[in-house]
């Protein structure tokens, strides 16, 4: 099972550098994305529709806008490698009607490397991620189920 996974990674790592190799860079001997490399923070987590987490009698379909516990900095670097300091969604419980309980867990510490295909960020490592880039924005589209986690917003950090 150990080798299967590690045979996994080994192949994504690969296909990541593959694809960084990118062809576009203008003949400037440059890596696709690079100007990519910097601080990202976590700005948004937006939800199907509004709830009321902190249950204060605002709803925002904002999940940030409801509970303080959730942060991500998401570091890239030049050398094509990417870190993050994540408190993210651990367990959301559906209460009644907008209401409903999100579990945050403790921090944790994720890493991995980094490329570009096409207009998409491509993280491989603790975990593999996905994200469209949209001018200033890196947007993972998550389109769960209830309650309805739709995207995760970061912006570069200045």
């Amino acid at each position: 099972m150990k080798i299967l996974m590690k045979s996994k990674v080994f192949t994504l790592a690969l296909v990541l550098i593959l694809i960084s190799c990118s062809s576009d860079d203008n003949g400037g001997g440059g890596q696709a994305g690079i100007e990519l490399a910097g601080t990202w923070v976590l700005t948004q987590i937006n939800l199907s529709g509004p709830v009321d987490a902190n249950n204060d009698g605002n709803s925002s379909a904002d999940l940030l806008d409801e509970v303080d516990c959730l942060r991500d900095t998401l570091v890239l670097d030049e050398t094509l490698a990417w870190n993050s300091t994540e408190v993210a969604v651990n367990t959301v419980t559906q209460i009644t009607g907008n209401l409903i309980d999100v579990n945050c867990p403790d921090e944790r510490n994720l890493s991995g490397n980094w490329g570009v295909s096409g207009v998409n960020l491509i993280l491989v490592g603790s975990v593999n991620r996905t994200f469209l880039i949209s001018g200033d924005q890196l947007i993972e589209n998550l389109a769960q189920d209830l309650p309805g986690i739709l995207t995760r917003v970061y912006i570069r950090q200045q």
